[in-house]
This record gives structure tokens, sequence and C-alpha cells, in this order.
């Protein structure tokens, strides 16, 4: 392939990059770049990447390694690379989580861990509570009783996440007690009477990290396959992720670039580092950028989240934004109700008639909330379907996943895509990635015509096959033979070889077997093959979600419920995460974000600063007549 002289190349899709991006992008050392809300972070990524990719900057036989922290942000920045660059060159950009990339290692080289530190070879993910926490902390003071020391430790357990991300395994430098604490937290998780280990996602990174700093073998192969390594969303490292970071690239030539935006730092309680981006600028010697566009919200959407901004940050610079104010009247506003059900009533009232006036569908809204969406969902789904409209909790759990997590698999947009055009929906684009997707799958290249073609073949017939099955009544076996001949098509043995994170481990069953359980519940539900797509895809459903889950997403209207003291329980007035989770939820919005307080719920003693900031930015504050109930 020929490549594109480096001062010669142009952005892809785009018109053209800020002159901040630019220098960020052409940068050939460490860079971290802060970009706030809307300033289109995964695009940067998806333009870097290609410039890195067409101008062979990143040589034929090496690769760039994206990390993200949840599966949909690592799948959207891959989709992006590969409407981008060609095939051959899109196919060398590895774009995973950094709880795939760590479970990717410890799966592939397990057997390079000290035994007693070894999980089985077949093991289960666990999810470890703060209660079992607590639990596990007890257990081992009552193993050591007074030892000295132990009241420290405790102190320094108060953060499990940034105690065992701030230690190593073997680490000659660790104290006695450090060392008996991180070898007895790990025994818990590694040594079960059945012979199955049941480890989390924190054990398995400070494995990855000993194998890696331990094995040079592998420490070197994994810097000569990734001389360049991006890392999205970096406010939210947390200890042991930035650890494992340093072990692996720091002192190499390895290019990192990092981006995200500090006042968005919402995940401090599990574990995140306050100064990740100057420990990187000192440790990499990286060169700070900061992007000074926003591409998602209005003017007058921008002009409130800058007043937030500045409570978070007094010295944060003023951000232009690309946008138009496309509504009349107020961009925000306070609604404020007595009770859960008149709340529900006028926002399912309010919504329906916004969505009829402006010709918007369900997933141009969005519902958030700090945290138990289950809590929102019986009241606002009723007078919802009132109207026609249904509501999905998209953080709820499906098996070992969630519901959000899972349909950004690609087993999942797989089988989703097929299952569409088994119904007989005309759609070009989907034909069209699908083939692509297939070829990645089969393991066939461009040049080898007479593949492609048998291929194309495969894929034109299989289709007919099921456009033929799904003709058929809708029935519970019907629908189950639709499910195992995708899934046969796919083929699962494929998708290992295709995608490095499913290669070891049981991440693709664990997908599988919740994806199979999605399926049979939109069976369930539903009467006709039509309605069990639109139920699948969510396509008529108002997203109800957590705020940390919405990160990354963006909609026209966002509605954040729970404003109250019961729902934000450990916010204290200052309190910087609290304010940027809050900042975050604002920042959802393109046109337009309506804040619910609902008196029923809680007081709004505590986070009187929220109230006063928005005051101060102008936003008014609207009571609901007790009049207005269905």
């Amino acid at each position: 392939m020929k490549f594109i002289q480096s001062d010669h190349w142009q952005p892809k899709g785009i018109d053209e990059l800020e002159p901040n991006a630019w220098q960020a992008l052409s940068r050939r050392e460490s860079t971290s770049v802060i970009a706030g809300p809307g300033a289109g972070k995964t695009e940067f990524l998806a333009q870097k990447a290609a410039y890195l990719l067409e101008t062979g900057l990143c040589p034929p036989n090496q690769k760039i390694l994206a990390i993200s922290f949840k599966t949909d942000a690592a799948k959207n920045l891959a989709d992006r690379v590969k409407e981008r660059c060609p095939e051959e060159l899109s196919n060398r950009f590895v774009s995973m989580t950094f709880d795939a990339f760590t479970k990717n290692l410890v799966d592939r080289f397990r057997m390079a861990l000290p035994e007693r530190h070894r999980p089985s070879k077949r093991y289960e993910i666990s999810f470890p509570t703060f209660r079992q926490e607590k639990s596990l902390i007890s257990s081992f003071r009552n193993n050591f009783g007074n030892a000295v020391g132990i009241y420290n430790i405790r102190q320094r357990l108060q953060n499990m996440n940034q105690f065992i991300g701030s230690v190593r395994i073997g680490d000659s430098g660790l104290l006695w007690l450090e060392e008996e604490f991180l070898d007895f937290w790990l025994s818990q998780q590694i040594n079960y009477a059945d012979g199955i280990s049941r480890v989390s996602f924190l054990a398995l990174n400070r494995l990855a990290e000993c194998i890696v700093r331990t094995n040079d073998h592998v420490h070197r192969s994994i810097r000569a396959s990734y001389p360049i390594v991006f890392v999205d969303e970096f406010q939210d490292t947390t200890f042991a992720q930035y650890d494992f970071l340093s072990s692996v690239f720091k002192s190499s030539e390895v290019e990192v670039t990092v981006v995200g935006d500090y006042k968005q730092r919402i995940m401090a309680w599990a574990g995140a580092k306050g100064d990740a981006f100057h420990q990187f600028e000192a440790d990499f010697s990286a060169q700070r950028h900061s992007l000074l566009l926003n591409h998602r919200s209005s003017p007058e959407l921008v002009r409130i989240q800058h007043v937030i901004a500045r409570a978070i940050d007094h010295e944060v610079r003023e951000v232009q934004t690309s946008n138009n104010n496309l509504i009349s009247g107020d961009a925000a506003w306070i609604c404020c109700s007595y009770n859960v059900n008149q709340e529900a009533a006028h926002l399912a009232h309010w919504i329906a008639n916004d969505m009829q006036g402006r010709s918007l569908n369900p997933r141009n809204y969005s519902i958030l909330v700090r945290q138990k969406p289950e809590d929102y969902e019986q009241q606002l789904s009723h007078y919802l379907a009132q109207h026609g409209l249904s509501l999905r909790n998209e953080s709820v759990k499906i098996g070992q996943a969630t519901l959000q997590d899972l349909l950004a698999e690609e087993l999942t947009i797989l089988f989703s895509t097929l299952l569409k055009l088994g119904l007989g929906h005309r759609n070009a684009q989907a034909w069209n990635q699908l083939s692509a997707d297939v070829r990645l799958l089969r393991n066939t290249t461009k040049e080898d015509e007479k593949a492609l073609r048998q291929v194309e073949r495969q894929l034109a017939l299989f289709i007919s096959e099921l456009k033929d099955l799904m003709r058929q009544s809708f029935r519970p076996d019907n629908s189950r033979l639709v499910f195992e001949r995708i899934i046969a098509f796919i083929d699962l043995n494929d998708l290992r070889k295709t995608f490095s994170r499913y290669a070891t481990g049981d991440l693709l069953e664990i997908n599988l077997a919740a994806l199979e359980e999605f399926f049979t519940n939109c069976v369930d539900t539903q009467n006709s093959w039509t309605g069990l797509l639109d139920e699948f895809e969510g396509t008529n459903h108002i997203p109800l979600m957590t705020i940390h889950k919405s990160k990354g997403l963006e909609f026209d209207t966002t509605i954040f419920m729970g404003i109250d003291d019961n729902a934000w329980w450990s916010y204290r007035p200052g309190d910087s995460e609290g304010l940027s989770t809050f900042f975050v939820a604002l920042s959802r919005a393109k046109q337009r974000a309506i804040f619910s307080y609902c008196q029923q719920r809680g007081q709004r003693t505590k986070i009187a600063d929220f109230y006063a900031l928005l005051s101060a930015a102008g936003v008014q504050e609207y009571v609901i007549p007790p009049s207005v109930v269905v």
C-alpha cells in the first residue's frame, strides 16, 4: 500500500481540526490531551489513528492499541477508525477495555505466575461488594490480632481499590503487613474448595502487572506489538490501571497519548487517581494540549456548563461551540413536584408533547439518575405508557453483563444485524458493514477474489434461508431455531480467532449466555418479529441509566432526576467529584437539560450547592401545580 506523506495528510470524514488538535495529532512523543464535553475526544483519537496508519508512521508490521474504560466506548472508537481507514489499515487498530486487556494477558500467560497466585484455568469473574470487602478486612484483622501496624493498614484500606492498586505482587519494597494482606486478599479469590477461582478485575490487573514486570519476554513482546498506545477517559484511570500502564510502557520508545477531562472525574469511589494527568506528564515526559471547541451543546448550554466548570476549577478556560440553539424558550430549567406520581406524570406528558412537536424519537431523550435506576423505573414507565412511550433501564444486569455493555459487544452487533436483514429490512449500510465483518470473521483478504465471492455467496444464501425461517409464525420454538442458526453462522471459533478479547478465557461464553437470556426475554414480551427487533434494539424506548453509564453518550434532551439529599447521600458541600458528576449529567445534552426535584424523594439541604450554581447560571425553577397528576 502506498502511504501518504505526513504533511499532505488531511482529516477523514470531517472538515477540519482545531489548531490545538493538529498539534496533538502530529506530535510523535507521549501527549496528554485535555478535552471537555463535546470536544470530540473519540473523533480526535480516530483521526490520529488514521494519520499514523495512512502515513506509515505506525509501521506495517505493528499495531495501535487503544484502551477505553467501557465496552461501548471501545467499540465506538474502533468503528470510527474503520470508517476512516481502508480495511487493511483499520485491522491494525486494536481497541479494547482495560479489563479486557489485563484479563487477556492473564488468560494467555497464567502459567508465568507463581503457583500460589495462579488462578484456575477456568475461573469466574467476581464483583466484590463494599460489605464483602469490609468482611475480608475484618477476617484479616482477626487472623493477625493486634499486630504492629494493623491500625495504619486499616486506615489505608478505607479505599481498597487505591490500596491494592498501589502495591505490587512480589515487590521487595512492601512492608511485611502490606505483603501479608496482598497475599491474603489474592488467596481469598484464587483458592476455592471446588477448584474454580472467583477473581475480580482488580485482581486480574495486579496479576497481569506481575506477569509483565517479571517476564521480560512478555514485556518486550507487548511493546514491540504496540509502539503506539491511546488511553481514553484518562481522568478515570484507577491507581491499579495507571500502575499497570507505567509497568508496561514507561521508560520505553512507545508513544502514549491520553485523552480526557479532569472536570469529568467521577470514579474516585472506584479508585481513580486524582492527579493522573500531572503524574502521566511527569512520568512519560508528555506535553499537554487542550481542545477548546464544543461540538455537542448549544451556546446556551455551554454557558451554563461553564458556570459549573468554574466551580470545579477556577482557572478553567472558556470554550466555544460550533452548534446553534435549535429550540425556542429555556435551554434548561428545574421542575419541582410534591410526590413521585406527580413528577412522573408531568415528565411523561412533557416528553410526549415535545417529541411530537419537534418530530423527535424516544432515543433523542435520556433519563439520568445518580444511582439505582430501578427506584425511578416503575412510576415513570407507567405514565409514559399512557402516552404510548416505553422506558428501558439500560443499567439492568443481564446474566454477568449490563444491558448497555452487552449491546456494544461484537457478538451482539453481528447478531442484531443478521436479525434485521433476516426480517427483510433493506439497509445498504448494514449489508456493507455485515459483509466486511463476515470477511473479517472468515479471515478473507481483498486480494483473494475467489474467497471473497464465496463469502458473499454464503452470506446471501444464509440471509435468504433466515428470511424463509422468519416468515413462519412467530413462536418460541421458531425463535429458538432462529437464535441457534444465527449463532452457528457467526461461528464462535471464528469470533475467538478474530477478536483477541474473545481468544482466551470465558468472556465470549459470558456474553453468549447474556445474549441468549436477553433474546428470550424479548421473545416472551412480543408477538411479532418486528416487535422483537424493536425491543431488542430499544428503538422506541427512552433510555434510563446512571450518570456513570451515560459517559460518552449524547442526547438532544437530558432529564436529570433525583437531585435530592437521599440520592446524593455521600455528597459534602464543595465535593469536587460530586460537582463533576453533576457536570457530566448536564454536558450530555445537546439542546436542553431538565432538572427534576421531587419533595417526596428527599430534601435538598446537602446539595444546596447544585441549586445555587444553577441559579447563578440563570436557570429558572418552576413548581408543578398539585393538580397536575394522572
